[in-house]
């Protein structure tokens, strides 16, 4: 051990991957440390890591491990703050790296690390010929102020593979590799080497923060021991350096690289404990939802027993309304040509990261999320359709459309195809719902107009309840308000049949489904954040608003007006306000559709 003789030490235990006891942790200590008065702290973060690992879902264990980091350590460092913290960690890279960060300001701390070959805690000498060089590469000798992100590769156990992480971060301003020129897992005989590395990472920081303000978050990937993670993080001030994401390798993962722990940046709120009533809630409506399955997958047998391979065939008996269709509508598949009848619903799992999954063949809901499309969808029965709805659409997306969990990776960044893409699927899904729904209940479809507007104000709803949280949203995908905009365009040409002596034909709707909405706002402050375009909801930042829309042939410009306020619609965006965003598109339909 290459450090001044302590006056005390607080024996810190920080494990998953290999457990230690206090008899351990003295066994490690060097013989001259033996006598020292020493205390043990245990962050106990076993079943939250594990989880998260398996979930990707790190705030829950974040939180735990600044818990306890509050609870457990500080008092115990407050009451000896001369003492020394010996941290023996076996914790995954991501929580070393945020207890590191929540350590930096406590100078007094060494580690004793546990060697993988020799299975056992403390500092070995190396093998002849192994000492460690540390190498450096990627800080440039300019100055840059672009917008932008950078990535640090650190590469002390075994290399990182840039071509990886570029699959994760595409693009970033700088790309920063520090580590050794012989990556091993055993590869330190002392602290000081350790702190070589660190110190590199440190002065990396340094570096960003001094020569490229634009830079908002740099992404580290890091294949080091969680002693060296934890010194990485304790070089991470608060006030210096920008917001830190790490990342958990996982090799059967695709890329391998899965965003954690997000340090010296604020979590997200944590949402308050769901009553027993929502809990019963979610229980019933994935139950509900697992037998709307089997009656889909019913209807696709016979749409297979028939030899029916034209999904339009399938819900439209009119070959005027099939016609109303075009192009790459025909490339959409029946329903019996997608793996809906392969898949289950899971009515055991509550929670969910993604809300809404796919996972090993079964439909995944989240409770929280179920329990938000309940606030949207009070009605059960509107919610059964939500819920199917959801699924077909989904559904669709994994037949030719080739939307899957690996091909949707960083699909954000093409938000003009995921518009035609979403509109279809929603359109397709909108079809064969009115086709389910006529079997079990003729008369709940008609008329077709009332039928069809229902349908898009239950789907606009279930898409709000993917946006909500406790706050008002302050900024929104621009693809995302534009679907938002193309659903609401169409419900409000659908209402405008109300104005007529007859009621609108089925073949009248079916032609204004055919036909998606070309809409455009703009005015609200644009940016990008991970290659994604924003809209700001904050109307004071809104400049010449304007919706553009190409209708019927015809180019209209709608700017801010008495009767069609902009201001207005982004602060109904912000609010998630349905009727409100309605009563101010209304003014814009009735200017345009004649």
């Amino acid at each position: 051990m290459d450090s001044q003789q302590p006056v005390g030490l607080i024996l810190l235990a920080h494990a998953e991957q290999v457990a230690i006891t206090d008899r351990e942790m003295t066994a490690a200590l060097p013989p001259e440390w033996l006598s020292l008065p020493r205390t043990s702290v245990e962050l106990d973060i076993l079943a939250e890591a594990r989880k998260a690992i398996s979930t990707g879902d790190w705030n829950a264990v974040q939180r735990r491990q600044e818990a306890l980091f509050r609870e457990r350590l500080v008092p115990v460092m407050d009451k000896h703050s001369d003492h020394t913290v010996v941290y023996f960690g076996s914790a995954p890279v991501p929580l070393a790296i945020h207890l590191g960060a929540l350590l930096s300001t406590w100078r007094q701390v060494t580690l004793i690390p546990h060697h993988h070959v020799r299975r056992s805690w403390g500092w070995f000498p190396h093998e002849p010929g192994h000492e460690p060089e540390v190498v450096c590469a990627g800080m440039p000798d300019y100055k840059d102020r672009s917008p932008g992100e950078a990535v640090i590769r650190v590469s002390t156990s075994h290399p990182v593979d840039a071509l990886l992480t570029r699959r994760v971060v595409s693009s970033p301003l700088l790309e920063i590799d520090i580590g050794l020129r012989t990556p091993r897992e055993d590869a330190f005989a002392t602290l000081a080497e350790m702190q070589e590395v660190a110190a590199e990472f440190r002065s990396a920081l340094n570096w960003i923060g001094d020569h490229f303000a634009g830079i908002s978050r740099i992404h580290l990937f890091a294949s080091v021991q969680p002693g060296v993670a934890m010194l990485l993080g304790a070089q991470i001030s608060s006030t210096m350096h920008r917001p830190v994401q790490t990342y958990q390798y996982a090799c059967q993962a695709d890329p391998p690289h899965l965003r954690a722990v997000r340090v010296n940046t604020k979590l997200p709120p944590e949402l308050p404990p769901l009553t027993e009533g929502q809990k019963s809630v979610a229980v019933e409506d994935r139950r509900n939802l697992a037998r709307d399955l089997e009656r889909i997958k019913g209807f696709a047998q016979r749409e297979q027993a028939t030899g029916q391979t034209k999904w339009l065939s399938s819900v439209l008996s009119s070959k005027d309304q099939r016609d109303c269709f075009g192009g790459t509508w025909h490339h959409l598949p029946a329903l019996c040509r997608i793996s809906l009848a392969t898949t289950s619903i899971d009515t055991e799992l509550q929670d969910v990261l993604d809300s809404f999954r796919l996972h090993n063949g079964r439909w995944q809901l989240d409770d929280y999320w179920l329990a938000n499309l309940a606030k949207r969808v009070p009605d059960q029965n509107q919610r059964q359709r939500s819920l199917r709805m959801l699924l077909l659409h989904e559904g669709v997306h994994r037949g030719p459309q080739g939307i899957t969990r690996t091909t949707s990776q960083e699909v954000g960044r093409f938000p003009k195809v995921l518009e035609e893409v979403d509109y279809q699927a929603d359109v397709w899904a909108f079809l064969y719902e009115r086709v389910l729904s006529e079997l079990e209940l003729p008369s709940s479809v008609t008329p077709p107009r009332r039928f069809f507007m229902d349908a898009i104000r239950t789907a606009t709803e279930t898409m709000w309840a993917f946006d909500m949280d406790a706050a008002p949203l302050q900024e929104i995908q621009v693809r995302r308000l534009n679907r938002y905009l193309i659903w609401y365009w169409q419900y409000l040409r659908m209402e405008k049949g109300i104005e007529r002596p007859a009621e609108m034909t089925l073949p009248e709707v079916i032609n204004i489904l055919a036909e998606r909405p070309h809409l455009e706002l703009a005015g609200p402050h644009l940016f990008t954040r991970d290659e994604r375009v924003f809209f700001s909801l904050d109307p004071s930042q809104m400049r010449t608003p304007e919706l553009a829309i190409y209708h019927c042939g015809k180019f209209h410009r709608d700017g801010a007006r008495d009767d069609f306020r902009l201001s207005e619609l982004l602060s109904a965006f912000a609010e998630r306000d349905t009727d409100r965003i309605l009563a101010v598109l209304r003014a814009a339909v009735d200017m345009t559709v004649r």
